[in-house]
């Protein structure tokens, strides 16, 4: 009798850590991503850029990708605990016409409409037909963006993916992080279950 017991709490504890072992739930309330290890942000390569226009903001500001446009060129970072995205004129770094920050969710809050979150949000207009909606996380960004120009950038750099978005020519869906978490956001946007548009500009 008192074998079987043995044998029945060596059962459990075996099913109990097998349990842990399959969990794929992260901490901090962030969204499970199929119990694949993503990199952070803050850990992915830095993209050097020629008239760094973000040389005058304070923190550990890396700089992720650039995507140029006819005239100008937006460019997504990370600064400490906060995402952020730039849109500025190719000729003079400091002609912004928007800039974007928004910091990580805390512990419980944000959105899981994709992969890789919980995501904090941002929007802006910049101008005639110029606007930016983005989705902030520890591990990913993703970026609506129309630059009032057709079609999609016509260079990107860093470790980014950009989509055109099939209802709008003009706007383009830019999504930031390493490749598995843009592989799965695509796939996630591609399934029609996509985040909610922007505010009215």
């Amino acid at each position: 009798m008192a074998h079987d017991g043995r044998t029945l709490i060596i059962g459990a504890a075996f099913i109990l850590l097998l349990a842990g072992c399959e969990s794929t739930g992260g901490s901090d309330g962030e969204s499970p991503v199929r119990g694949t290890h993503l990199t952070p942000l803050v850990e992915l390569e830095a993209v050097p850029v020629v008239g760094d226009p973000l040389d005058d903001v304070a923190g550990p500001v890396k700089i992720l990708s650039e995507l140029q446009y006819g005239h100008h060129r937006l460019i997504a970072y990370v600064n400490g605990d906060s995402c952020g995205v730039l849109a500025t004129s190719k000729g003079e770094s400091k002609a912004n016409s928007l800039h974007l920050v928004s910091k990580w969710p805390a512990g419980g809050e944000g959105s899981n409409v994709y992969p890789a979150g919980p995501y904090s949000s941002a929007s802006s207009a910049g101008g005639a037909n110029i606007w930016a909606f983005f989705l902030c996380s520890k591990n990913a960004m993703v970026i609506e963006y129309s630059s009032g120009e057709d079609g999609v950038p016509e260079r990107a750099r860093g470790p980014v993916t950009v989509a055109q978005v099939t209802d709008s020519p003009a706007t383009s869906r830019i999504t930031v992080g390493d490749p598995e978490a843009r592989r799965q956001i695509e796939e996630r946007a591609k399934s029609g279950n996509q985040a909610p548009a922007p505010p009215a500009r």
